[in-house]
Formats: C-alpha cells, structure tokens, sequence
C-alpha cells in the first residue's frame, strides 16, 4: 500500500494537471476572445471619428435656415424648445425641418397647431439646455415624401423657455429654378437669421 504522503503527493499531481488543462482551455477561448473585442473597439472608434452626424452635413440643394436664439425672459431659460417648419404661402403645413424639444412640445403651440406634431424626416431631440445656433434642412418635399411645386414658401420659426406660447417668426421665400440668399432682420428670440435655397 502506498503511504498516506504518496497518495496525497499522487492527488496533488492529478489535480495540477487538471487545472493546467483548464487553464490552457480558458487560455484557448479567452485569446480569440480578446481579439475579437479589440477589433470590435477599433471599428467602433474608427466609426465614430471619420462619420459626422447628419445634423452637421450641409446640403448643396434645397433649403439651408440658420439662426441664433435667444431667450424670451422665461423661467426655463437657458432651457429651451424650438421648432422650424415650412408652410405653404396660404399657411398650409408642409414639413417639419426641426424640433427640439423633450416633454414639453405642447408649449411650441404655433407648431403644434400647423403640423398637427408631424416630425417625418425632421431633425429631432431633446430640449436644448442653451441657446445657439439653430439649422433646417428642407429637401423641397412635403410630408409624404413628394416633390412640392415651385412658388413662395414660408419658413416658420418657434421657440419658447416657459410654459407657455413664446416668440413666433415667419419669412417667405421663394422655391424655384433660381439661388437665392436672404438675411432678414433680427425678430424676437432669433437673430443672424439665413435662408438659403440652391434650387433641386
């Protein structure tokens, strides 16, 4: 019979071995493994660093609105919402370019009440924590996709910091066949106002 130091040493033996294969096993799957994320992170950040938001790409046709906002004195302020929209030149809703608002889109009451809170294709998101540089892109469709007719336009803008309507502008401008750039004068809440068209 082996003594009781020879099996314990012949037991310790069997289980070093085990656990060697395990740990070669573990080895096995976590070095794939490894890799695989490590492709997976590197994809990531190359994605993220070379692909703009689409907020940021410029069109070459269509619609171009910029403006920067200010408050209208109310208690959310710098909090704000804000809505662009297009209307025909009668005051039929057309498109929705931008709506940036989270729980509060009833208080855009000028928008709401024209596009019925019809947000197809527009540029959506939360409610804007400061005021900035507002865009629209509009592409000459209306909210079913189709193509609209050339003629006069207008472009709507909406913002407001309290509960509450805020300050409304319009401006009309002109789809067709020709370039044209405008610089209205300053209205409340909206300022270094553009509106650029580069025809279809």
């Amino acid at each position: 019979m082996y003594s009781t130091t020879f099996r314990d040493s012949i037991r310790f033996s069997s289980i070093f071995t085990i656990n060697t294969k395990k740990m070669k096993q573990k080895r096995r799957i976590l070095i794939p493994l490894s890799f695989i994320l490590g492709t997976l992170l590197i994809v990531g950040i190359s994605c993220t660093t070379t692909n703009p938001p689409i907020d940021s790409i410029t069109p070459t046709t269509g619609l171009v609105v910029t403006s920067v906002t200010s408050t209208t004195g109310g208690g959310y302020s710098p909090r704000n919402i804000v809505a662009i929209w297009i209307e025909s030149n009668t005051g039929i809703f057309v498109k929705t370019l931008t709506v940036k608002a989270a729980e509060r889109k009833y208080d855009l009451t000028k928008w709401e009440s024209s596009s019925k809170g019809n947000t197809v294709d527009a540029s959506t998101g939360a409610t804007l924590t400061s005021f900035g540089t507002v865009t629209g892109f509009w592409n000459g469709t209306d909210a079913s996709g189709k193509v609209v007719a050339d003629g006069t336009y207008k472009v709507c803008m909406e913002l407001t910091d309290k509960s509450a309507t805020g300050n409304y502008s319009s401006f009309s401008f002109t789809k067709g066949t020709t370039a044209a750039t405008q610089t209205p004068a300053n209205a409340p809440s909206f300022s270094s106002i553009s509106i650029k068209w580069m025809p279809l």
